[in-house]
């Protein structure tokens, strides 16, 4: 079978295209770093790295999640231990108080010094962050705690808790109620009182002179205090499983991370290789091409 010129113009031209194509595919790869640069390049990688890209966003997010909530669990475990600090404290003056015959700090004294604790465990029952009681259930922007006019102690959250996912398996609560912390829903057993009330009954106690009243009141210091151990011990266990949450997802972020580089990315050396071979094929399609258009200019040449 006989080629005409024509043949083998078109059949030069064809593959002149074929090589500066192919060329320009080398040089994006070598100047972008990407092996993918469009689905059609390799559509099982494609699909494996959409699929890598999704679970990194989620990933991501997970991780924000701790970013922005782990402060309010760090706010509400540092309150808490400094309420345990104002019960030991509150302990203490209601066994000097109990034991008047080795003591002569006087009741009013004893009082006051109650007046200042209790004003602090106001203070720390209404710990805010970020513009939110922490003690307030999912009511947060009210006051957990506050005090009538007749004296009396109200807490003013609800039993809302408030959880955040850290994994996908995961789910973290991020506050303990203060009807539980503060003992007004009677978390702390039969016959105790939440805990405002009780440092009002122990000065009342004292006043009274009535050691029976305060060793009672001791009884229930004791009870209030276990249970403000058990609820900050429930929030550094929720704080450890966030930290440990945050370990995870920096590790899977980077093996993902890597996988879809290895998916994607090209090896440098060898995109440079290619490119300069591709550079090659196109130059000698190239001079190939301009022969044959010199023979078919020749041929017309010759013909006229």
């Amino acid at each position: 079978m006989r080629t005409t010129l024509s043949q083998q113009v078109q059949s030069s031209l064809m593959y002149t295209n074929k090589a500066s194509v192919a060329l320009m595919d080398a040089q994006e790869q070598a100047i972008s770093g990407k092996r993918i640069s469009k689905p059609s390049d390799d559509v099982p990688g494609t699909n494996k790295a959409l699929s890598l890209r999704s679970a990194i966003n989620t990933t991501k997010q997970f991780a924000n999640n701790i970013t922005v909530c782990q402060p309010t669990l760090e706010a509400t475990d540092a309150a808490m231990g400094s309420m345990i600090d104002v019960i030991k404290d509150i302990r203490e003056i209601a066994v000097e108080a109990g034991n008047t015959s080795s003591t002569d700090i006087t009741p009013s004294t004893l009082n006051a010094q109650l007046d200042d604790l209790l004003g602090q465990l106001m203070d720390l029952a209404n710990t805010k962050h970020t513009d939110q009681y922490v003690f307030s259930g999912t009511a947060t922007d009210q006051p957990a705690v506050t005090q009538a006019a007749d004296g009396t102690y109200t807490y003013n959250g609800n039993e809302g808790t408030r959880t955040t996912q850290v994994l996908s398996w995961v789910s973290l609560q991020l506050n303990i109620p203060g009807s539980t912390v503060f003992n007004f829903d009677g978390s702390a057993g039969e016959g105790t009182t939440d805990m405002f009330t009780m440092v009002t009954q122990l000065k009342e106690a004292i006043t009274s002179g009535d050691e029976d009243s305060v060793s009672d009141q001791i009884d229930n210091i004791d009870k209030i205090y276990d249970n403000l151990l058990s609820c900050t011990a429930r929030v550094g266990s929720w704080e450890s499983r966030m930290e440990s949450a945050s370990g995870i997802l920096t590790d899977s972020e980077d093996r993902m991370t890597e996988m879809l580089s290895d998916t994607e990315d090209i090896d440098l050396a060898e995109a440079i290789v290619n490119f300069k071979t591709q550079e090659n094929v196109y130059e000698a399609a190239l001079a190939v091409t301009s022969k044959v258009m010199d023979m078919t200019l020749a041929s017309m040449s010759y013909f006229n």
